[in-house]
């Protein structure tokens, strides 16, 4: 049964055209940059040049079948559109007050820890932050250690799903089938593991305590990716695996 299902693999993975692969690669690099724009966000406050550079960017949705999505690009659209001298301070006394709890003492706040909102006390390092160190380890990533930020910080787990989609696109690009059918099953596991099963509740959260329309619409672009991401990689996954 095992030799069967490997040699299955093997001759879905080697049968791949070079049109396909290149499709397929292309797919993983713009996965990869959409989740290191989401890593962006959660990580730190928009300073004025990433605020210019978003505002100059396609905030359209154009070719995005994700009505959710759709939204969020909308919200920060508008959000964007009129910015003036006071939008940074505006967005960063928002991401101060919604992401990094500042000034919060009993209202739950969109802290973006896993560990947050999959443990029973709702505290750090617990559970899932020891989870997804052990995964960064057999992937032999790490988090740098100044940081001081515990692995299960959001921007920390996107940048992970967006280095494994940027080893699935390397692996497709120069025909090394069983690296980036490799790839793609551990992007898939951590997804699972790690993504959908605390985006909803994150988001939620960070729809009822975000006071601008951009980070509502952060917060529509994240839940409707993530739930994307989902169907995009079972679709590479029944090309590859």
């Amino acid at each position: 049964m095992d030799d069967r299902i490997v040699a299955n693999e093997r001759r879905g993975a080697s049968g791949l055209d070079e049109g396909m692969r290149l499709s397929l690669a292309q797919e993983a690099e713009a996965r990869a940059a959409f989740y290191r724009m989401l890593s962006s966000l959660y990580f730190k406050e928009l300073d004025q040049e990433g605020i210019d550079r978003l505002a100059e960017a396609d905030l359209t949705g154009t070719g995005i079948d994700d009505e959710l999505m759709q939204q969020g690009y909308a919200d920060l659209a508008a959000s964007l559109r009129h910015r003036d001298g006071g939008t940074r301070q505006e967005l960063a006394a928002d991401f101060a007050g919604a992401i990094l709890a500042a000034g919060s003492y009993e209202e739950r706040r969109a802290t973006p820890y896993e560990s947050v909102f999959m443990s029973e006390t709702g505290l750090l390092m617990q559970e899932a932050r020891d989870d997804v160190y052990r995964r960064f380890c057999e992937a032999r990533v790490a988090v740098d250690e100044g940081l001081r930020t515990p692995e299960d910080h959001l921007s920390f787990e996107f940048e992970f799903m967006a280095a494994q989609a940027d080893r699935l696109a390397q692996a497709l690009r120069s025909g090394r089938a069983e690296d980036a059918a490799e790839a793609l099953r551990m992007q898939r596991s951590f997804h699972l593991d790690h993504l959908l099963n605390w985006i909803d509740a994150f988001c939620d959260c960070l729809d009822a305590c975000a006071r601008t329309r951009f980070y509502r619409g952060v917060s529509k672009l994240t839940r409707g990716f993530v739930r994307l991401d989902e169907g995009l990689m079972r679709e590479a996954s029944e090309v590859l695996c």
